[in-house]
């Protein structure tokens, strides 16, 4: 659909680029959350996976991996700042949802140190960012 719509909606590289871009990620990650976040049991089997994790937990890594090398090039390429604000509140963003799954499993079942931890830091992140952003963004 992204590739229908880049062509359909404008004639210019960057705006077809963009188009395609956010309907790719829009689509294609986000459908993999929701199914990893709503059918995380049955996607595993279903996937081939077992039902250890295991292998998710690892492509979860590459994730981490992938956001790692990418803010590198993107720095290396020196592409600005816009680029590593992208980058960042990916990260940050993921803190964020991470920070209330540990929140809901103390909640849940019990408070240990990493349920309270990344709420924590994900707030000092949170505030830091804006400490160094509000001004940057003037």
């Amino acid at each position: 659909m992204g590739i229908f719509f880049a062509f359909y909606w404008d004639t210019n590289p960057q705006a077809q680029f963009s188009i395609f871009a956010i309907f790719l990620v829009i689509s294609l990650v986000g459908i993999t959350a929701i199914e990893g976040i709503s059918f995380s049991e049955g996607a595993t089997l279903v996937s081939g996976y077992g039902d250890t994790g295991e292998e998710y937990r690892r492509q979860s890594r590459m994730h981490f991996l992938a956001i790692t090398v990418v803010m590198l090039i993107v720095w290396l390429m020196n592409w600005g700042f816009y680029s590593y604000l992208a980058i960042y509140m990916v990260l940050l963003v993921f803190f964020t949802f991470s920070a209330i799954n540990h929140l809901y499993t103390g909640l849940k079942e019990k408070f240990v140190m990493n349920t309270l931890l990344r709420p924590i830091g994900t707030i000092f992140l949170w505030v830091i960012t804006i400490y160094f952003l509000l001004p940057a963004l003037k």
